[in-house]
């Protein structure tokens, strides 16, 4: 079925109602009317209504992350230099021993790269150069840049008083820059595959100049177990496994979300080619699938701009990019996508890109949250047009522009290195000039932080929520749950297909949970193990007060 701005509109309002309070909500038939979802061992998010039947009383809030700042240098300093922008080929991972790798675009200005293209020419917002800088860290804050002595780079920068305001100090062969891997992903975590031997996908890469529409002239993808050890093992090629012919989707954005496994194909969302959404008047969203990552299919339009988005001068909506990742798991999870909301200026003709109407360049970004549950064919939102990743009010602050990111798992949170830009997109006016006289805007890289698996949440206040899940198959011996509950308590009664209350095991038999913690286990007075129930359809049914509902997981009990 084609997308279309309203059938969008619609599926995200009702994915994104803010609040069920009132009668009863019954989503799907009488109870037993519904095939069994199984669940196995994967945490359930509960972003959308998709495993719900019966809902009362509660409210679903977005959480945003608490922003940290820049990241740090080795010695303490803000991060001066390098930004995780997708493009340039740029990732944050963690290895086997807990360790943090990151490889980032490292640019600088330079007047002389006008003549080293033809898409670049007059247009000075392209007029810099680029490579990929290498960084590493064990505390994920402070980061050390590893000699590879690999490309010149600049050595320093000195002040001037014209475009481009600093200039190489001078050039040398000791610094991080050159990295030859430009996309890493890891499966294991974001992409919906397990094959500890395939953790990573990754491509090496020789480019054939540092100008921002520089090409690949030697380019291979590999499968890794761990994150390649670049600087200290000269043999790391020969540990990858080559995936002959295989490449990233010809959109040219390095970013893959994930396997499909019901369809048995890789997928891609980006933002679609100027070519397209160019008539629709904005940027928006578009799919790239394969089977096998070689054959790459045509772009199919899979997120319009709705309807009901912002369309004046002063702040004309539009979807610059989507970063999708998976969350929970392959059997039950979904795809959630950091949706980058560009909110473009319109009121001068000067914001326009040289050479091309109706491209516009002049605005500040946010994030979003969307959810697919069709391996992104579809999208609705989460919480409806509620921000989850917010820009700076000011217009020089730290992050003025965002983009969206990976998460990754440190203890219970989750964290989140996301492109922070402290000036508007792009910055520069149609003829050359600049937005501000005088400012070029700097992108780093920066930090924030979150609970894990903790974007949104079913809050319940004095009166008690309630919830009943639709029949569910599981794996595991107990149920966790991921709660704040500080203030109130949870009960958890589990019951079968019909929706009967089993024996030991009902709500009036659990021992009121209490606490805050992503994986606080239920316990029933008269039931020490779910194991005689395991694989066979059950319901939950919770019920609440004065605390925040973030999902469940069925587990085996810890070793």
């Amino acid at each position: 079925m084609k997308t279309t701005r309203r059938s969008f509109l619609k599926t995200g309002a009702l994915a994104g109602t803010a609040a069920l309070i009132g009668p009863t909500l019954r989503a799907g038939g009488p109870p037993g009317g519904r095939t069994a979802v199984d669940v196995a061992d994967e945490p359930q998010l509960l972003l959308d209504n998709a495993l719900f039947d019966e809902q009362h009383g509660f409210t679903r809030r977005l959480h945003p992350p608490t922003k940290r700042g820049l990241i740090k240098e080795a010695d303490g300093r803000d991060w001066e230099r390098g930004d995780v922008y997708p493009p340039a080929g740029s990732v944050v991972c963690r290895d086997r021993a807990g360790r943090f790798h990151m490889n980032c675009r490292y640019p600088w200005w330079d007047e002389s790269v006008k003549n080293e293209h033809p898409n670049i020419g007059e247009d000075r917002a392209h007029w810099f150069r680029q490579t990929v800088g290498y960084a590493v860290s064990d505390d994920g804050i402070h980061w050390t840049r590893p000699v590879l002595r690999l490309v010149d780079g600049p050595t320093g920068f000195r002040k001037t008083d014209a475009f481009p305001y600093e200039r190489p100090a001078g050039t040398s062969r000791e610094n991080s820059l050159g990295y030859p891997i430009d996309f890493m992903h890891d499966l294991a975590a974001h992409g919906n595959l397990h094959d500890p031997q395939r953790r990573f996908l990754l491509r090496v890469v020789r480019m054939n100049g540092t100008h921002p529409f520089a090409q690949p002239v030697e380019k291979q993808m590999h499968y890794a177990a761990d994150i390649p050890d670049v600087v200290g093992d000269p043999c790391w090629r020969e540990k990858l496994t080559p995936v002959p012919q295989a490449d990233l989707s010809p959109r040219g954005f390095k970013t893959l979300a994930g396997y499909d496994g019901a369809a048995r194909e890789w997928f891609a969302v980006s933002q679609d080619s100027i070519s397209n959404w160019l008539r629709r008047g904005g940027r928006d969203i578009a799919r790239f699938s394969t089977p096998d990552l070689i054959r790459w299919g045509d772009a199919e339009l899979c997120l319009p701009v709705a309807d009901d988005e912002p369309r004046t001068p002063d702040d004309w909506v539009e979807y610059m990019n989507l970063d999708a990742y998976r969350v929970g798991g392959p059997r039950s999870g979904a795809w959630l996508g950091q949706l980058l909301i560009f909110h473009s200026d319109r009121t001068n003709p000067q914001y326009q890109a040289p050479g091309l109407d109706g491209v516009w360049r002049k605005g500040t970004t946010d994030v979003r949250l969307v959810l697919s549950r069709d391996a992104g064919r579809t999208w609705q939102r989460v919480c409806g047009r509620d921000v989850w990743l917010p820009h700076a009010a000011e217009p020089h602050g730290f992050d003025r522009l965002v983009f969206g990111t990976y998460p990754i798992r440190v203890r219970d949170e989750a964290w989140f290195y996301y492109l922070a830009y402290d000036g508007d997109h792009l910055i520069f006016n149609r003829d050359g000039t600049l937005f501000e006289p005088g400012f070029l805007r700097k992108g780093r890289t920066a930090l924030a932080t979150m609970r894990w698996d903790g974007y949104a949440s079913l809050d319940a206040g004095d009166a008690t929520a309630r919830l009943v899940t639709r029949p569910l198959r599981f794996s595991g011996t107990r149920l966790t749950l991921n709660l704040a509950a500080r203030r109130g308590a949870m009960r958890v009664e589990l019951r079968d297909e019909r929706g009967t209350p089993i024996p030991g095991a009902s709500a009036d038999d659990c021992v009121p949970i209490v606490g805050d913690g992503v994986a606080l286990p239920v316990r029933w007075r008269g039931m020490t193990s779910l194991a005689p129930f395991e694989g066979k359809p059950v319901r939950l049914a919770f019920q609440w007060k004065l605390a925040s509902f973030y999902g469940f997981q069925f587990t085996a009990p810890p070793a």
